[in-house]
Parts: structure tokens; sequence; C-alpha cells
């Protein structure tokens, strides 16, 4: 539940919650946002915003729904005021001069800081670099098209000034360095905050005679923080007399370095600060002995520089680079959050900073939920890491020298970009920068979090992924007690994260953010919109959905009312379906993730994700080949794989008794010996590996002993016959005697999940096709029935068209568009008799299950003659004749639109057709619910016995719930829109009432017809006061109220209503 811009009140929370725990939703996490929402009266982590949350407490303990929050305010990721910069995220800051040995006395400049913090590291002197001395030598003189800008910001060594060039791609602004003679760039460094959706490019330029440019290169740049930039560029000897940069979009520019240094490529990568995953990190590019740093000429000068930054030191002879190298805060701030609640990132290797983080809040909320409703706080969640990276923190390099065994001072000139004593010794080192950043970052703020809450009788909540954070997802993932992933309706699914997390260390619950949108989905979404991208999350193994996002209701008297701006599925009870497609369909998730709970997962295939950081899990267009959808993979670290897994009977086996039959390696073109040791371990019990050797030990501190080691143990494991380099799936797993576990014939692009229990198998797919599709699926099991469990209507049936032999079952299953399934296999069928699913020449006309007692039913829905073969070799025939003819349900139906504006609310219909096509406006831009009533005639033909008479709604625009003679058939929220109304029917005539349920979407766009009445603009500081005191908006012609506009006046409406035809049909039973 989002909270927006400090918009609460009970009376809302105390509505939502009632609304929530009437559809069968289990409970809330409680968020607070502000994004473009005008603002409430609510302050966060206020005294009244702390009793807010208390009340939201009691009430969820009154009503049986659990609770929880976000750990701060926004929804990323661990901040607020109340951290200070000393126990903010950091990073290393440095900066440097050139000096001539002997006697030196020196002003070292403070490098540069944030948030006016600054703490020293080290100061190192080395015999200069050709490049530091022609870059401290040949200054250029800097000219800008903006006269307004502040030149020597732009090249003071200090990222915490900025000044602002305000480019447009009408009109580019542009920066000059004029060096006055030829000067050879090797690489080029920027740092600036862009602001977010603007187009336009930067380009870097060179000119000889400082009239005509060339472009050299567009630059693109690195996202580091939310709208933070920076530009790594590495060139080879460029020279020119003049360089610009050129830019098309504002920028709110803090350093500009051109430079003769030869870099190291992707230093802020490889130092922490920018993401590239391990496997994707580009190789260090050689260079020349002058471009390298002497690590045994560095000299460590940190004691001869007082706290004031007077330096008094003596030098050998010639020229020196004296660098002062010290750690400030990255600046990263939680968002999107209130102006209140906004503040530092906390320290994400600092138990010390986490612990005052999480008391500042977290432990507010405990003790005044814990006051009023002692059962009620369940759980807090760490939402979206999007805060970037973190290189440094208090007594790191300590802690590194503990961990690594060996001193990182001397190396400290590689966060610079400088090569120090070579190529592989400055990549090593890096590597193990990496590395230690990402255990820094598990131990001390994802396990920490899990411990803090295990301390106050808490669950935790994380999704333990991010597109800039620098660690090992997995590693991110051991402690947390309820992975979290995300997947929204433009079929972008992050998922794997949490879901191979949770199997490696013996999770069962995999929660996901579910159903996030961007715009175009709005008020247009439902249940039958969105139940297609909820059934692959769970074949991806996702089994509780959190919905994103239901928005709270402040004021009780607005429709649709408050969204979370513009984003997310619009999940909240002011929906016009809310009771009724929203209660079928939870009660369908809830069906579905019951199932999804059974036992444990099956997964034929485990992927080693490497040793290198950062790293995350191997994605399906990774492989390579590319990995047959029958083979389901699940993906493991070295911390599970060293401590987790154990090989029995040729397989790998984890504690909770999930077993997997291959390893597939990735990402291990250098490895750990310890990681190696235990491959080789698997390999030596008769596991399938499956991958590319290794090539080198990671690490800087690595034996001669050891590399020995690695020769002999990769020998050992490659010459093995069930170790391959790569190969065909199928191919391999053949060989190996590893059956399919799901073959689906027809299915190319369908996934599938499969749990078992100690009595079950229980499988799941869908049809991702808009059209019925039949599927001949072979299942990797022998000797039970396969039954079909439909979370639609928590129906059980027993199929009847099936073979089991030679350790397969083959089923013929159907599903209409979109449909999905669960398979399960309990019952033995050993003697019972089944039809041969290839025998039956279609299933659109004849359906076959068993009963109870296990003898064959075949529905049969047209006349004809019918032919199938039996599992025992004998063939049965079946003649139809004489099924009644279907009835369409016709003549004038009287409608009631009881939400019209109007004092007139009933209607006659002479045929169905769509509201947006009918004259009058009030029922072309309805939404809600109107009443559909008529009657129908059915003769005793009807209902002869072994008849099932079905209804079919045809064209329905959303859902509708069906009454005939009085007797509540149910809701039908999906297509086919098709009930049995067998038992509700009687001889002669019948009545018959459908409720139908569209979208809000078109009432909106009519309502842009008239002029805004609420006083409401997004542009406002404060929401209305008629809506901060929860008063009914001052509307006259308008019926709608919400705060992000979706729509515009003239836009399309979309089909609304019962369009129909409405038909009975009949088909029969015939029981063999």
């Amino acid at each position: 539940m989002h909270a927006m811009s400090g918009n609460m009140s009970k009376v809302g929370l105390t509505k939502d919650l009632e609304a929530i725990a009437d559809v069968g939703i289990g409970g809330i996490i409680l968020f607070n946002v502000t994004h473009y929402v005008p603002k409430g009266k609510v302050i966060f982590n206020s005294d009244e915003h702390i009793e807010m949350t208390a009340h939201a407490a009691a009430e969820c303990e009154r009503l049986g729904l659990s609770f929880g929050v976000h750990n701060c305010d926004g929804w990323t990721s661990s901040g607020g005021p109340w951290v200070a910069p000393e126990h903010a995220m950091k990073r290393v800051t440095y900066n440097q001069a050139i000096v001539n040995g002997g006697n030196v006395k020196l002003q070292l400049e403070t490098p540069s800081q944030r948030g006016g913090f600054y703490k020293d590291v080290a100061v190192l002197a080395y015999p200069a670099l050709a490049s530091d001395i022609e870059d401290y030598e040949n200054k250029p003189t800097l000219k800008s098209s903006q006269k307004s800008l502040k030149l020597n910001l732009l090249v003071d060594q200090r990222i915490d000034v900025e000044t602002n060039l305000e480019g447009t791609q009408k009109k580019p602004q542009w920066i000059d360095f004029n060096y006055g003679k030829p000067f050879t760039m090797n690489s080029l460094a920027m740092s600036f905050y862009q602001p977010p959706r603007k187009k336009g490019k930067i380009y870097l330029k060179t000119s000889e005679d400082g009239i005509t440019y060339k472009i050299i290169k567009e630059i693109k740049p690195m996202n580091i923080v939310k709208f933070e930039r920076a530009v790594e560029l590495d060139f080879r000897n460029i020279t020119s007399k003049y360089f610009r940069i050129e830019s098309e979009v504002p920028l709110q520019l803090t350093e500009i370095s051109l430079s003769n240094l030869k870099r190291i490529n992707n230093t802020l990568a490889r130092t922490s600060l920018f993401k590239i995953e391990n496997y994707k990190m580009p190789t260090i590019k050689n260079v020349n002995p002058s471009s390298i740093i002497n690590k045994d000429e560095v000299i460590n000068l940190t004691d001869f520089m007082d706290d004031k930054g007077n330096l008094n030191a003596s030098l050998p002879k010639g020229k020196w680079t004296i660098m002062r190298f010290g750690y400030t805060i990255t600046a990263a701030f939680n968002v999107p959050a209130s102006e209140e609640g906004t503040g530092w990132e906390v320290d994400k290797m600092s138990k010390e900073s986490f612990k005052i983080f999480y008391d500042g809040y977290v432990r507010n909320v405990i003790d005044a939920t814990r006051a009023v409703a002692p059962n009620a706080l369940q759980y807090t969640e760490i939402d979206s890491y999007e805060v970037g990276g973190q290189n440094w923190t208090k007594d790191y390099e300590q802690a590194f020298k503990k961990e690594l065994g060996y001193d990182l001072v001397s190396f400290l000139p590689l966060y610079a970009g400088k090569y120090v004593d070579n190529k592989d010794t400055s990549d090593q080192v890096l590597w193990d920068i990496r590395n230690f950043n990402s255990k820094m970052i598990t131990d001390n703020y994802f396990d920490y979090f899990t411990e803090l809450c295990h301390e106050d009788g808490l669950i935790s909540y994380v999704e333990p992924y991010s597109f800039n954070g620098d660690f090992n997802e997995l590693d991110a993932a051991r402690k947390v007690d309820i992975t979290m992933g995300e997947f929204w309706m433009h079929q972008r699914y992050q998922a794997g994260t949490a879901v191979s997390g949770a199997r490696i260390y013996g999770k069962n619950v995999v929660s996901a953010e579910a159903f996030s949108a961007r715009p175009e989905i709005n008020w247009k979404g439902h249940p039958g919109s969105l139940k297609l991208t909820g059934d692959k999350a769970w074949t991806l193994g996702i089994n509780e959905f959190m919905f994103h996002r239901f928005a709270h209701q402040a004021n009780t008297h607005v429709k649709p009312g408050m969204t979370m701006s513009q984003w997310g599925s619009h999940i909240d009870r002011t929906q016009t379906w809310w009771y009724n497609a929203g209660s079928a369909w939870f009660k369908y998730l809830a069906r579905g993730q019951y199932m999804l709970r059974k036992g444990i997962p099956v997964s034929d295939l485990l992927v080693f994700v490497g040793d290198g950081s950062p790293n995350s899990i191997i994605k399906e267009h990774m492989f390579s080949p590319a990995l047959p959808k029958h083979i389901n993979y699940d993906c493991i670290n070295a911390d599970a794989l060293l401590h987790r897994v154990e090989a029995k009977e040729n397989k790998m086996v984890l504690p909770n008794g999930i077993q997997y039959q291959a390893l597939y390696l990735k990402n291990i073109k250098e490895i750990k010996l310890k990681t190696l040791k235990r491959i080789a371990e698997l390999a030596n019990k008769g596991v399938v590996i499956i991958g590319e050797k290794p090539q080198k030990l990671g690490s800087y501190a690595v034996s001669e002993k050891d590399k020995i080691e690695f020769n002999k143990l990769v020998d050992q494991i490659w010459t093995r016959k069930t170790t391959y380099l790569s190969g065909d799936w199928d191919t391999i797993f053949k060989a190996n005697n590893i059956p399919t576990d799901l073959f689906i014939e027809g299915g190319k692009d369908i996934n599938y999940i499969h749990r078992k229990t100690e009595n079950e198998d229980v499988y799941f797919f869908y049809n991702p096709e808009n059209e019925a599709r039949t599927y001949l699926c072979t299942f990797n099991i022998e000797g039970k029935i396969p039954e079909l469990w439909n979370q639609m209507t928590g129906e059980v049936t027993k199929l009847a068209a099936f073979t089991s032999e030679n350790g397969q079952t083959k089923a013929l299953i159907s599903l209409p568009a979109e449909g999905s399934v669960f398979v399960v296999f309990r019952e033995s069928s050993k003697g019972i008799q089944s039809i041969v699913p290839k025998s039956l020449k279609s299933n659109e006309d004849v359906t076959t299950t068993l009963t109870n007692d296990n003898t064959i039913d075949v529905e049969v829905k047209a006349n004809g003659n019918y032919n199938f073969k039996l599992n025992d070799g004998s063939l049965k025939a079946i003649k139809v004749k004489n099924l009644p003819e279907q009835i369409t349900v016709s003549g004038t139906w009287s409608v009631d639109f009881p939400d019209v504006k109007a004092k007139e609310k009933n209607f006659s219909f002479p045929k169905l057709i769509d509201w947006t096509s009918h004259k009058n406006e009030q029922i072309k831009y309805y939404s809600g619910t109107a009443i559909y009533k008529n009657e129908f005639v059915v003769g005793k033909n009807y209902l002869e016995e072994n008849n099932k008479v079905t209804l079919d709604l045809g064209v329905v625009n959303i859902a509708a719930k069906v009454i005939v003679n009085g007797k509540d058939l149910g809701i039908s929220w999906m297509p086919p829109y098709v009930l049995d109304v067998t038992k509700a029917l009687v001889k002669g005539k019948n009545t018959i009432q459908i409720e139908v349920t569209n979208q809000w979407t078109n009432r909106l766009i009519g309502d842009e017809n008239f002029p805004s009445e609420s006083g409401m603009s997004r542009k406002n500081e404060y929401m209305p006061d008629w809506y901060l005191n929860n008063e009914p908006p001052p509307l006259k012609q308008r019926s709608t109220f919400t705060t992000f506009p979706f729509y515009k006046k003239g836009d399309e409406t979309i089909p609304a209503g019962l369009v129909g035809p409405v038909v009975l049909k009949v088909s029969r039973i015939i029981k063999k």
C-alpha cells in the first residue's frame, strides 16, 4: 500500500484495509512515497505519522491481516535525514600534486568532499609518470559559449561544487580547451548531474585552428547514482591543440578532466562505483612501462602530514607525484521521498551505521505498533536498490588486509585509474577490491538487516538485486527470510535472483513486486488483462504476489481517486471491478499460490554464476547453445556451492531435498581455488559438469603452489567423460540418462514449473496464445493419473486421455486462450482403463475424464460418430445424435445503469451493443456495473439426464456476474465467458440477470469534456482543502476525480458492456 505525499487519514486506512480483507488479500507493506502528487498534512516519521502507522497496524490485527513497512521513506533504499554524513555511503576521493625531490613542505589541498564530510586515508608519493608531468605542465585555457558558466569549477579537482551548462538540441552549448600547442589526450573523465528525460547528445570534438571542429566521439554517460552521471573514455594518442565538449542537454557540471594519462579502462566499475557485471568487464588494456607505477617505489608519507594537510617530508631527487587519498560520502539519498523523509543513504558496509538508521524509523514503528497491536507488525522490507556503489568505509583498509592478507595502501593509485606494478597485478587487486566490497555490503547491510529483524521478532523482505549496486546478488539473498523479485506488464521479469536465492538457501516462499506497470496500463488494467503476466511469473518460481500497487485513499469520497503518480497497475479498492472480477481473481491467485508452495521445486540444471564480483544470475539469453524450454534451471553462488551442496548418486542435493542432475559453469575465467576444489569433488562423484575451463586463479594473493594445484585440478575435471566444454543440451542429457521433465508438443515458448511432495507431483503451465490450444504433454512420471486442478473454480478433474509407460505419462490437455492449469499426479493408475491421447482426432468436440471411481466419461458437444483407442488396445465407438440446438437469448434487454448522473437509470436494449456506440453520452462514457435482465425458454430436451448445459456470454467487457432463476452462478472474468448452468435451469421460462462491469477509462475520458472542477493541480504544493479535510469533491458536471491525467478530451474510448451473443449450448455425457 502506497501512502502518497503525506496524504493519510485513519478513516481512509480503515476503509482500505477493510476492502483488502473483504476480497481475501492477506496483508500489506506500507510505503510512504512522494512522487508528483501534491502534499498532504502528515509528515513522515512525525508523531502523527507514527500514530497513523500504528492505527493501520491495529486495523490489520482486527481484520486478520499481516502488516509491515518499508524501512524508509520512498522506495529506495535505506536512507533518511537522521543519517549523519559519517554514517552515509562512502567513496574514495583524492587529488594530486607534482613536486621536486628534496625537502618538501607543501599544503596539500583537501580532496573533493560531499556533505561536509572527509576523512584522510593515506598520502603517497611515487616517481612522477610522464603523463602526470604533461598534465601538470600543460594546462589548457578554457572558454565557453555560455558566459555564465564558472569555468574554474570544472578543473579544480572537486566534485562537490557545480556550474550549469544550459545546452539544448536547438541551441547546444560548448566548452573549449585550448592548449596552445599540440596536446595528446589519452583519457577523458567527467562528472555531472543530468535532468531526467532530456533529449539530446553530448560530443567530444577537436580542432586544429579553434574554428572548425570535427566530432571525435559521442559521449554516453554512465548512471552512477540516480541523476548523477560520469564519463570515462579511454583513447590512445588523440593529439590536437583544441578540444571541445558540446552538449545538447542541460548539465550540472562538477568536473572535466582531459588527461595524457593512459588510465585503466572502466576504473569506476573496477572500483565499485559503477556496475559492470564481472562477466562483462572488459579486459584491462596493455600499456607501456612508462605508464605504470612501480609499487616498490611508492613511499607512504601519511605520517608526515598534519591534520591540516601540511606535508613536511624528504624525497629523493627527481619529480614526484604526491597523492592525498581520503573518503567522503557518495551523496546518494533515498527516493522518491518527502522533503522531511529524505536523507543520506546509510553506509552499506557498517553495522554501526545501519543500526543507527534502523532505530531512526523502524524502531519507532515497532514501539508504536506493538503498544496498540502486539501481533500486527510481522515484517519490514528493503525494496529496490537504486543507490549506486560504495567503495570505502571507516577502517576499510584494516578490514581488507585481514580478509585478503595484504596491504591495500600501496595500491590506492588504482582508484585513480593508474596502473600499479603491471597490468595483471592491477587487474587482480581490483578483482579483490570488488569481491571484498560485495562481501562488506552483504555482511553489514543485507545480512545484518535480517539479524535486526529477527532480534525484533520480524521477518525480512528484500529485493536482493540491483541495476547499479556492486554486490553479488545471490550472496545478498542468503540470509533474507523472503526474497522478492519484480515483474512488469511490459514483460520485464526480474525473478531469477529471488527464486534461485530462495531455493539454494532453503526458503519456500518467493515474493514479487507484482504487475508493476508503466503509464499505458493505468485505469485500463483489470484482472483479465493481468492474469497471463502473473501466470508466467508463477512458472518462473514466484509464489507470492505483492501487488504493485494499491494507493491509500485518504479521502473517502473520491473515485477512482489517488494514484501512485503514473506508475503501477491500479489494484485499488476504488476500482469498478474490485468486488467482482477482483474478488474472483484474488481467489484464483490464492489457490495457485497454495499449490506453488507445496513440496520442493524440481529443476534439472544448476548453474554456477562465478566467483567474480559483481554478479547476478544467468539469464536465458546467456546460454550457448540456447537452453530448451523443457530444461528448468536454478543458479548458485560460491557460498552455497561450497557449503550447501552434496553429491549423491551422481546428483547434487541441497539440504531441503532439491536435486539437480547437472552443473553448468559460467563466468569462471577467473576462479578461487577453494571453488575449483569443490567442483572437482562433485565431478569425482559422478556429477555431470558443463562449461569452459577457467583460465587462472582470481586474487592477487595467489602462490606458485596454488597455481600448480589449479592446473592439476583443471586437467582432472576436464578429462572426465562426464565433463563437457559445451554441446547440445538434449544430447548431453540423453548421454547421461537424464530424462526430460516435461515436454509440451507444440509448446515451443511455454514455460512450466514442477514441484514435488512425498506423494505428489505438481506441474503448472499456461497457454500464451490468444486462442485455444490442445497440447500433447509428456511428463517424467509413470503410474499415476494426471489430474487437472482448475484454480479458476477450485474444481479437480481426472484426465482419461493419457498413457503411462516407459517412465513417462503422455496426456492430452486443452487450454483456452491464455488459460492455465495445474496438473497433479498423486493417485495410482494401475489397472485403470484410459484413452490413448493420439486416438482423439479433435478435442474441441470431445472432453474425456475419469469419474471418482475411475470410469471414463466422454462429454460430446456435437452430433456425430466418435472413435478412440483404449490403453489395453481395444477400440471404442460412440454415436451421438439429437443434441438440442443452441438457444440465443434474444429480445429486448432491460439494463440498469445505477451510477449514471440522471434520474432515469433504466434503459431498454433491443439488441446487445457496446456501450460506447450508444447515443446517450451517459451510457457511452459509463464506467461501473450495469445490470442486464431478460428471459428465455428451454424445452424438456434440454433437461434430459446426462445433458450438460453451458451459457456462453460471447463478448464481455470486462466481467460478468450471472444469476439464473435467482441462483448465483458466479463471476466470469476471462474469456471464454462460459458457465455451467445445468442445475439452475427449469423447464419453460427462465430468468437471467447479468451484472456487467467495465473499467474507469470511459468515464474519465468523458469527464474531460467538462472543465476541471476539483481545484487540484499537480503543480500545487498541497492537495485542495476539501481533499485534505476528507470532504466530498466540488464536482457538478464531472463524476470522477483522480491525481494523474492519463486521458484527455477526445481520446478513444475502449469497448464496454455485454456485446454477446448470449447462447445456451448442450453437450452430452456418455459414460463408458
